[in-house]
């Protein structure tokens, strides 16, 4: 099967691992919780022998920055890591935040700083000073925003906001951003995608689905009968879909095991055929109540 080019040899160093698991149960497929402090560390070593270097977390992740503290100084190889300013906490300077960040993990540095919500933005446009007088201190290589609305990237690019770096979701249901992919490579900023398994919906029944997803049963079931014909995991088709994007920076991936990584990165190996990628460009979805998981709601 001939499988899509990409713009990288190593499709699983264009892998992210995202550490919400590690300070929170997280995902509606997940069944465990929270990971144990002693698993996060071998997920970690396991991690980085397979060329994943870079870690997403944020202030918001409940322990996640804490447990990451504690873990890393005890790994041989070094983690570029990527934090957020939590939202909600208006009497909370930027500085200050990245800050308590930097304690929670014991780092001097970071790769990365987003605002975790567009609001702080849009609340207060020049929070993009506080963000570039840090970056230009050295103590943050990359700034940006995480996103969940094409708008709001659309606003940024209009103003030609000062950022380095944006994180949105994307999946074969959820397109919304995919006209502004280019632009953004174009203008420099690093894109990080997430929710590339929609919380691990891709991986339910449709006839398990809850009430207030059942209008997904219908592209879910036809994701499911593609897999099944083209001999591949539901997880390697959800990521293949993402990796075969060439405007896409990197691809953040959340585990809640040792096995849910190795498999992670089996899926990241596996080529997805041409014409099976053209088969899942029908089923993107606009439904934003299916698409985002903050509207997913039992009432």
């Amino acid at each position: 099967m001939q499988g899509l080019n990409l713009d990288t040899p190593s499709p699983t160093k264009r892998l992210i691992l995202g550490t919400a698991q590690f300070g929170l149960p997280y995902g509606i497929s997940n069944q465990r919780g929270q990971i144990p402090e002693a698993e996060i560390a071998t997920i970690l070593t396991e991690a980085a022998k397979a060329g994943i270097d870079t870690l997403d977390t944020a202030a918001a992740y409940g322990s996640s920055e804490q447990c990451l503290g504690k873990v890393l100084h005890n790994l041989p190889a070094p983690y570029r890591i990527i934090s957020k300013y939590p939202p909600n906490q208006p009497d909370k300077s930027v500085r200050q935040a990245f800050q308590e960040s930097l304690e929670r993990l014991g780092a001097d540095k970071l790769y990365g700083y987003l605002l975790h919500s567009y609001a702080s933005y849009s609340d207060k446009p020049k929070v993009l000073d506080e963000l570039q007088e840090m970056k230009s201190s050295g103590q943050v290589e990359k700034v940006g925003i995480s996103l969940y609305h094409p708008a709001e990237a659309e606003e940024l690019l209009l103003r030609e906001a000062p950022i380095d770096l944006v994180q949105f979701p994307y999946s074969i249901f959820d397109r919304r951003f995919e006209e502004l992919l280019p632009e953004l490579k174009n203008r420099g900023i690093e894109t990080h995608i997430r929710s590339v398994y929609l919380q691990g919906l891709y991986f339910m029944q449709p006839d398990q689905l809850p009430l207030y997803l059942k209008e997904a049963a219908p592209k879910l079931e036809r994701l499911q009968q593609l897999a099944k014909a083209y001999q591949l995991p539901i997880g390697a088709v959800c990521l293949g879909f993402a990796l075969a994007n060439p405007y896409i920076s990197r691809v953040v991936i959340g585990v809640e095991s040792l096995q849910t990584l190795q498999e992670n990165i089996s899926f990241s190996k596996m080529p997805l055929p041409e014409a099976l990628h053209t088969e899942l460009l029908e089923l993107k979805e606009e439904n934003e109540t299916i698409l985002l998981p903050y509207k997913w709601s039992a009432t």
